[in-house]
């Protein structure tokens, strides 16, 4: 029975962090300040909010979990800040299914570096699962080879790669408790904005879409998503996430009417068929608790 609890709680936390992170893509789209400006407030809320979040919890301990980040979580934190980076580039020059599609294939990609960097041995589907992503990811990328979307839809697979990257990083130092590296990537973000801000002011428009973005999406959807591996198998965290790649471009069509293009629609579910089966696979074969 506890197992069955526990596995609910985890699909609960992670169920609700990603409906709260869904508008995300939507939000960055309906700030129109310069690029550099959103990215040092998005930063710097960030960085805010999650330390806030750190130390209601921890208390007067916070500035020694910074100082305790040590390489591998400050290398980890700095990968974060650049998935950042190239998130909202690639949703400034791409459709925004574009961007969370290529997204999706993250774990697939993940699941390679740790079979080539941390010999954690990748079966046979996992092999076949990232070079049907990488495929699908062709296709969708091939559509904008003579268009200005392809700053976008190659920050995205940027995107993917790196994302990738820090999830790797983060098994290899053992982080369990990501808040303080989150917290961290916020601030490099604002940091490394600001000598290139044109202007810190902002719209009362672009305020209530920041405050949305950076006081309530952002850290209530990391810190749901980053306690439901407790109680959820990882495969089962990467079906979770898929709900974004589905949900975000549905947000972005109902408030600004952007319809995904044609090709994004085949590869994306095409894509989206090889990540679930994938997951759905490695569940299947996790050893009973």
């Amino acid at each position: 029975m506890r197992a069955w609890s526990d596995h609910a709680k985890g699909l609960a936390l992670g169920l609700s962090g990603i409906l709260v992170l869904t508008p995300d893509s939507l939000l960055v789209r309906l700030i129109v300040a310069d690029q550099w400006t959103l990215l040092f407030w998005r930063g710097l809320l960030t960085f805010i909010c999650m330390s806030a979040f750190v130390g209601v919890r921890d208390g007067w301990a916070l500035p020694a979990r910074f100082v305790a980040l040590g390489p591998a979580k400050g290398f980890a934190a700095v990968l974060f800040a650049a998935t950042t980076v190239l998130f909202v580039t690639s949703i400034r020059h791409t459709a925004v299914a574009n961007t969370l599609v290529i997204l999706s294939a993250a774990p697939i990609f993940a699941a390679v570096l740790s079979s080539l960097f941390l010999r954690e041995h990748a079966p046979p589907r996992t092999w076949a699962a990232a070079v049907a992503g990488l495929g699908c990811i062709v296709h969708i990328v091939g559509g904008s080879l003579d268009g200005a979307s392809l700053v976008g839809d190659g920050a995205a697979v940027l995107l993917s790669l790196s994302l990738a990257a820090y999830l790797v990083i983060l098994r290899h130092a053992r982080a369990e408790d990501v808040f303080v590296v989150v917290a961290a990537s916020g601030l490099i973000n604002a940091l490394v904005a600001l000598p290139f801000v044109p202007t810190l002011a902002l719209s009362a428009n672009d305020w209530i879409a920041m405050g949305i973005l950076g006081c309530v999406v952002l850290p209530v959807s990391y810190a749901l998503l980053g306690a439901a591996p407790k109680y959820l198998p990882a495969p089962e965290v990467g079906l979770v996430y898929l709900l974004e790649t589905v949900l975000g471009p549905y947000w972005v069509w109902l408030v600004l009417d952007e319809a995904p293009p044609e090709r994004t629609l085949a590869g994306g579910a095409a894509l989206i068929i090889v990540v679930a089966l994938h997951a759905a696979a490695g569940t299947r074969r996790r050893p009973a608790a």
